[in-house]
């Protein structure tokens, strides 16, 4: 959750990567009933009709280290990380007949017959059934789904055409509502029921999907009559095939933006937890509503405004406010849902609505924050706080206040965890609630470590040794954990070097804590790079790298990380780096005993 939330919050919240829903797709293609099948059915319509899919998957969020989490010494743009061996690619062996750099072979078989790569697919083969036992119904429909996913697979990697992607889809669609039809009628149990006209309402929506006129008329009265179903599976489907309908209507001018608002919150109250489907049809009509409205947006260049009043802008369309309404309602509903993925994503929509969602950027990307005024941006946080109270909101400020803590300005991360803190109550969620805990207790445990004794236990030098605390009494010591791994520790181990040898003599020493997983990496580095201090690790192998219990007891959640002891034995400042360093340890060194 954690990588995600940083992955979204930071640099890729910008406006301009609004999602706009395609008007061709819109008013062509239905969006989904259920997630597998209806998902399916528009990836292959889209490549019947050579359109590109609206929304294409997230890349996957890159791990979390050095290199990548933003920190960095305090008076160094960037760090030095080690360098990794390059791996050499491996390709495929060639074939003898092999053009360097053209694509590969197309597949051979002869005109007019079934290609043989695909002839015993489940696409191909499956036969409509002759059972009207509900139960093996069931399973029948079951097998249409997974057989459409096949063909979803086989489309997107091109290994069937647009004739057998239609006409194999629609084979499979109409045993589906054959099926689903037979299911409803044999049903005995309520339960079957509801499956046989969700079922249908799928397979409607899907044929028409696939431009089938029939099909688009008939769901279109079919979801209207089963909308106030008793069943609540079967009238939440139907109500988001409505929602989607209205959608057309509204651009043939036949709805209004107002009906369009109320069919968005009745299918929100039929929601139960985490409920994608519902989601991503509300979001999909507010964004189609955003993508009406774009032309009156207030402060768009295109849109002037008043031209007798160049400074101001137009008033918010009716569309601009019935996208609001929506939006208001979606974040309300998925604020506290377990799914961190649809929470975060109610969440950004909300705060991409705010008419100065760009003055907030400062907060919410850090790379912005740390270059901003802090008063400002103190500010600015409650500001945001104020306008949209959500755990979310919280997460964004503790994403940000670990920044500034680990860059040194300890005052500006207190403030926003303060704001932070302030959800802990209202959060339902238990893992994002969980989530703001540790980063404000883990901040307070930090800093709260300022003026006592630091416990140095539980730590061995590289030969085996336990420290000893004794060689370090009556001395300013520095205990910076680092690893290897980290580009940052590594380029402030010159600088530590550097007032090490200036000031050892006078009684500074450093204590250097490894936080590595794998003590090979440690001793091929010391191995590269001599030290002349002593170098600690975890005396017990199965809590290494981060699950060291001093970085544990510390709840040090990135590096680098340092702490100044004094030379009474308490730690006097935490995050020094940089020129701090040689200014505190010189001071240190000057103070009385």
């Amino acid at each position: 959750m954690k990588k995600i939330f940083a992955q979204e919050t930071n640099a890729r919240m910008n406006k301009t990567q609004h999602r706009r829903v395609r008007r061709s797709l819109t008013q062509e293609l239905f969006s989904a009933t259920k997630a597998m099948p209806v998902g399916v059915s528009l990836a292959l319509a889209c490549a019947v009709l050579g359109v590109p899919l609206g929304c294409s998957p997230e890349s996957k969020p890159k791990e979390v280290s050095a290199e990548t989490s933003g920190f960095r010494p305090a008076d160094a743009t960037a760090g030095a990380s080690k360098p990794k061996p390059q791996e050499v690619a491996q390709g495929a062996p060639s074939r003898p007949d092999a053009v360097p750099g053209s694509a590969a072979g197309l597949p051979s078989f002869t005109p007019g017959q079934v290609d043989p790569a695909i002839a015993a697919k489940s696409y191909m083969t499956l036969k409509m059934t002759d059972s009207e036992a509900p139960e093996e119904l069931v399973k029948f429909v079951a097998s249409i789904d997974r057989a459409m996913m096949d063909l979803q697979t086989d489309a997107n990697s091109k290994q069937v055409n647009s004739d057998t992607i239609l006409n194999q889809g629609l084979d499979l669609l109409r045993m589906k509502l054959t099926a689903s039809d037979r299911l409803r009628n044999k049903s005995t149990t309520p339960d079957q029921t509801a499956k046989g006209w969700i079922g249908k309402l799928e397979a409607l929506q899907q044929m028409a999907m696939f431009r089938d006129v029939p099909s688009a008329d008939e769901v279109r009265t079919l979801s209207k009559e089963l909308s106030s179903n008793e069943d609540p599976r079967v009238a939440k489907i139907a109500q988001r095939i409505q929602l989607q309908l209205m959608l057309v209507d509204y651009r043939n001018q036949t709805a209004t933006a107002d009906q369009i608002v109320a069919a968005a919150k009745g299918l929100l109250d039929q929601a139960q937890g985490p409920d994608k489907g519902v989601f991503m049809a509300v979001a999909q009509a507010a964004e189609a509503l955003s993508s009406e409205s774009q032309g009156a947006n207030p402060g768009d260049p295109a849109n002037p405004g008043d031209p007798a009043n160049p400074g101001a802008s137009e008033p918010a369309s009716e569309a601009q406010i019935a996208c609001n309404q929506i939006v208001d309602a979606l974040e309300a509903k998925f604020r506290d849902v377990p799914d961190p993925n649809i929470g975060m994503m109610a969440w950004r929509m909300k705060i991409q609505r705010l008419p100065d969602f760009e003055s907030y950027l400062q907060v919410l990307d850090t790379r912005q924050a740390m270059a901003a005024d802090p008063v400002a941006l103190t500010q600015k946080a409650s500001s945001l706080m104020e306008k949209i109270p959500s755990p979310w909101t919280a997460m964004a400020l503790s994403q940000c206040a670990t920044q500034f803590e680990y860059s040194g300005n300890v005052d500006v991360a207190k403030s926003l965890l303060d704001l932070a803190a302030t959800q802990l109550e209202s959060t339902k969620t238990p893992e994002i609630k969980a989530q703001i805990e540790m980063a404000v207790k883990g901040f307070q445990k930090r800093i709260g470590s300022i003026g006592q004794p630091l416990a140095l236990e539980g730590l061995v030098d590289t030969q085996g040794q336990a420290l000893d605390k004794s060689k370090y009494e009556g001395k300013v010591v520095l205990v910076d954990f680092w690893a290897t791994w980290c580009g940052p520790c590594v380029a402030e181990i010159p600088n530590i070097r550097r007032v090490y040898d200036e000031k050892h003599a006078e009684g500074f020493e450093v204590i250097a804590v490894n936080l590595d997983d794998k003590r090979s990496d440690l001793d091929e580095f010391l191995g590269e790079n001599k030290m002349p201090w002593s170098v600690y690790v975890s005396n017990d192998p199965s809590k290494a790298g981060m699950d060291t219990a001093l970085a544990q007891e510390l709840s040090i959640s990135a590096i680098p990380f340092t702490m100044l002891i004094g030379r009474d034995g308490n730690v006097v400042a935490v995050h020094v780096r940089g020129k701090a360093l040689d200014e505190k340890v010189q001071q240190l060194l000057g103070a009385k005993p």
